[in-house]
């Protein structure tokens, strides 16, 4: 790789950063750069960012300087981390970096706009896990295997999960499937799953173990509920996405349920929201309601954290990059008293989930896509996913994250979310561009069994019909 600057842990950071403040000299920073392993062109990089390049050092280090990055990314506590990081990757490179970040609506608006435009508003695009299917399966992003291949070995590609890399990495436009061979993402900026929150204290009061199936789960569920706190919560608010998402498909995929048959590519893609597992995971949120908090029913996840930060709530399910919070004494109440778990679930099904996450990947019409895999390269390395998961505490995308030392003692939720986000389940109904259409509707048709308006029988088979005209309009069945 020309350029793309790497540091692969926190001693390379001290040593960039030392070297870039003054507080190291050239020889003391090429000493160290030497026994940290680090490549001539990122010691190049780093000197002529410090102003202490030789000619030689220029020629490698800046050989896109002057270019313009243009990224767009999701407005989900990822800019805290970039916005730090970018006068170092800067002065590094001398790419210019402009960053836009908002949230999931106008993300996915946006992005399209500019990857369907002759030329680009946007040289590096995050791109969600459920909206890979559209985008990349439109062919409008770049293969980046060549760049993979010079990137240098601490990088470390084989440090994202398989599973990760099928989802938010390599995708098959052809065969509308995730996986195979061409890698058009890289996951990030964050990626994370569903995992069980708990009330260690509550818990042990009532000697209740840490519930592992979900009969479990609703008996103590029911007896926690006293004394102003809610034996559960969920995201109950209707056409929410993380109601089916973290409540209903957790459930569901931990019993053993099968969500689809056939294949978009063969036009037979069919639901199953009306089997009995799929009606059992809703009538099991249903019974939950009655040993929830009287506003359940208008919970969004903040809501639900908020109530939980606030020692309102025993247990719940929820994406695990929002542990961070729960474990900060700033800003909860329990931080001391909370406990993760795998979730519930039947035989080996326990602990399953939702894989969630994003990848970065750069549009085919781009005109700086070297430049563009250098930012790529350099805010998904080691060095920048623990800074921003230490310091921001959003999920990471890599197994090494998950596990170092430093940030488990601070962030101790970390193994068990990393085991969860391992073996999580890609959402079957994400191989077509419609998924939140159909996630919407099918939490909208959920809301009324909730509510008491229709039984879940019922609801799971209105749901099923409007999955079925969807996918009929989409041409994913006949």
């Amino acid at each position: 790789m020309n350029v793309s600057f790497d540091r692969h842990d926190t001693a390379i950071m001290d040593a960039v950063e030392g070297v870039a403040s003054g507080q190291l000299s050239r020889s003391d920073f090429l000493r160290r750069a030497g026994m940290l392993g680090l490549s001539a062109a990122t010691i190049g990089a780093v000197l002529a960012a410090a102003g202490k390049a030789t000619a030689a050092d220029l020629v490698d280090a800046r050989a896109f300087a002057g270019d313009t990055v243009r990224m767009l990314i999701v407005a989900e506590g990822d800019e805290k981390g970039i916005k730090d990081k970018t006068p170092a990757f800067e002065k590094a490179t001398g790419i210019k970096l402009q960053t836009t970040a908002l949230p999931v609506g106008p993300l996915l608006e946006k992005a399209n706009q500019s990857i369907k435009a002759p030329d680009a508003t946007y040289d590096v695009i995050m791109v969600l896990g459920f909206a890979v299917s559209q985008m990349v399966g439109g062919g409008f992003f770049t293969p980046l295997n060549e760049y993979v291949k010079k990137a240098p070995a601490n990088w470390s590609f084989s440090d994202f999960p398989k599973g990760q890399l099928n989802y938010v990495g390599y995708f098959s436009p052809s065969k509308k499937s995730f996986g195979g061979s061409t890698l058009y993402l890289v996951p990030g900026l964050h990626g994370g799953s569903v995992i069980f929150f708990y009330r260690k204290d509550l818990l042990e009061a009532a000697g209740l173990a840490v519930p592992k199936t979900w009969a479990q789960y609703l008996a103590a569920a029911r007896k926690l509920n006293a004394g102003g706190v809610a034996g559960n919560s969920m995201i109950a608010k209707s056409g929410d996405v993380s109601m089916f998402l973290v409540d209903w498909y957790t459930r569901f995929t931990t019993s053993g349920g099968k969500l689809m048959t056939g294949s978009p590519a063969t036009k037979n893609f069919s639901p199953r929201l009306n089997s009995p597992a799929a009606v059992a995971a809703l009538q099991h949120m249903v019974d939950c309601t009655e040993a929830a908090s009287d506003g359940v029913l208008s919970y969004d996840f903040t809501a639900s954290v908020d109530a939980f930060s606030a020692g309102k709530t025993a247990m719940m399910l929820l994406w695990s990059t929002i542990a961070g919070p729960l474990f900060n004494p700033k800003s909860s109440k329990v931080a001391a008293k909370t406990g993760v778990a795998l979730n519930p679930g039947v035989g080996a099904n326990r602990g399953r989930a939702v894989r969630g996450g994003w990848g970065l990947g750069i549009p085919k019409n781009s005109k700086v896509k070297d430049a563009a895999w250098t930012t790529i390269a350099y805010f998904t390395s080691k060095a920048y996913e623990q800074y921003q998961t230490g310091t921001y505490q959003t999920d990471p995308s890599r197994k090494s994250t998950y596990a170092a030392p430093a940030l488990v003692k601070k962030l101790p939720y970390l193994p068990t979310a990393g085991a969860v986000f391992d073996r999580a389940t890609i959402l079957e109904i994400a191989r077509v561009p419609e998924t939140f259409e159909m996630i919407t509707a099918a939490s909208e048709e959920f809301a009324g069994a909730l509510s008491g308006s229709t039984s879940a029988k019922e609801a799971c088979a209105k749901a099923n019909d409007r999955w079925t005209k969807i996918l009929k309009r989409g041409g994913h069945l006949k």
